[in-house]
C-alpha cells in the first residue's frame, strides 16, 4: 500500500519537530507548515490524506484555509490540536467547516497516532464510497456507516463471478439471506433498522466478506466458506441480531430482530436460490449443470 501523506500545521518549529518524529516512525509522509500561507503552497503541490493542525488565530484565516482544503480535497481528514480556550461557538464552528476531530493538549503520541489511524480508516471507506457511488453499486445506507452495503446490481454481478470462481478453484462458496416480511419494510422505522442491521454484520463478519441490499432482503457472500462455516457463522449473528442492545429496547425493532432468520446455500451443493437472485445465474445452469 502506498505512503500516505500528512501536512503539519504549526507555528513553532519544535512542535512541528516532535509530530514529524512521532508519525515517521509509524511510515508516513510528512510536510511541515509554519503558517496558512506556507500550507496554502504546499497543499497545491502533492495530494494530502490527512491534515495536522495547531489552532492558529485569527479564525477568519483559518477559516478560509480549511474551508479551501476541504472544497479541493473533501476526503481529506483533518485533525485539530490547542491548548487554547476554544469557546463552544467557535467550537461548533470549526467543525461546520470541514475539522473532522479536535484534541486538546496535553495529549500523549499515542493519542495523535490513534487519531489518524482512526481518520485515515475513515478517509478509505469514504473514497471507496464514492468510487461506487459513482458506479451506481452501493446501496444507500453506504453513506450512514462505516462500511460498505451493495446494492441489488453488484450483488447480481458478484454472484456470477463469485460461482464462476468457485468453479474454477473448486472451492466452496456460501450465500447467507436474511428477510424482513413484506409488511414490515415500509417507512423510516424499517430504513433504520436495516441500517443497524447491516453496521451490526459488517463488524462480525470478514473483510473479504459482502454485505448486499436486495428490495427486503440482506444478503451475505461468503467466499470460500462451506457449510458448516456459514451456518456457524448464522447462528452467531442470529444471537447477536436478537441481543443487540438498540434492538433490545425499541418495541418495533425487537419484533423485527425476533422474526429474522438465515436462509443457507452453499456451492458446489445443489441449491436453489429464491428469485430474483436464480434469475440473475440462470444462464450458468448450462455451463454448470449440476446447480
Amino acid at each position: 500500500m502506498d505512503s500516505h501523506w500528512i501536512l503539519l500545521i504549526d507555528p513553532f518549529k519544535n512542535l512541528l519537530n516532535t509530530y514529524r518524529m512521532i508519525l515517521e516512525e509509524e511510515n508516513y509522509c510528512i510536510d511541515t507548515a509554519l503558517n496558512t500561507k506556507d500550507a496554502h503552497s504546499l497543499f497545491d503541490k502533492r495530494p494530502y490524506s490527512a491534515i495536522l493542525m495547531e489552532y492558529i488565530p485569527p479564525f477568519e484565516h483559518l477559516q478560509g484555509l480549511i474551508r479551501w482544503m476541504k472544497e479541493k480535497s473533501p476526503e481529506i481528514y483533518i485533525l485539530m490540536v490547542t491548548n487554547a480556550a476554544v469557546d463552544e461557538t467557535t467550537y461548533e464552528k470549526l467543525f461546520e467547516i470541514g475539522v473532522d476531530d479536535f484534541i486538546l493538549k496535553p495529549y500523549s503520541p499515542q493519542k495523535i497516532i490513534a487519531h489518524i489511524k482512526k481518520g485515515l480508516r475513515q478517509r478509505e471507506v469514504t473514497s471507496k464510497v464514492q468510487d461506487l457511488e459513482s458506479l451506481n453499486l452501493l446501496d444507500p445506507i453506504s453513506r450512514e456507516m462505516e462500511g460498505l452495503v451493495f446494492n441489488k446490481i453488484f450483488l447480481n454481478r458478484y454472484l456470477r463471478q463469485e460461482i464462476k470462481r468457485a468453479k474454477r478453484h473448486r472451492h466452496s462458496f456460501s450465500i447467507l439471506l436474511t428477510q424482513i416480511p413484506a409488511k414490515e419494510r415500509a417507512g423510516e422505522p424499517s430504513v433504520r433498522f436495516y441500517g443497524e442491521l447491516s453496521k451490526l454484520i459488517r463488524r462480525f463478519i470478514r473483510e473479504e466478506d459482502v454485505v448486499a441490499k436486495n428490495n427486503g432482503e440482506i444478503a451475505l457472500l461468503l467466499p470460500e466458506t462451506d457449510q458448516m462455516g456459514s451456518k456457524a457463522l448464522g447462528g452467531r449473528l442470529s444471537h447477536l441480531i436478537r441481543n443487540h442492545p438498540p434492538f433490545q429496547y425499541d418495541d418495533l425493532y425487537h419484533g423485527m430482530a425476533q422474526i429474522l432468520s438465515f436462509q443457507y446455500f452453499t456451492y458446489p451443493d445443489p441449491f436453489d436460490l429464491p428469485e430474483p437472485l436464480a434469475a440473475a445465474v440462470e444462464d450458468l445452469k448450462k455451463e454448470y449443470p449440476h446447480h
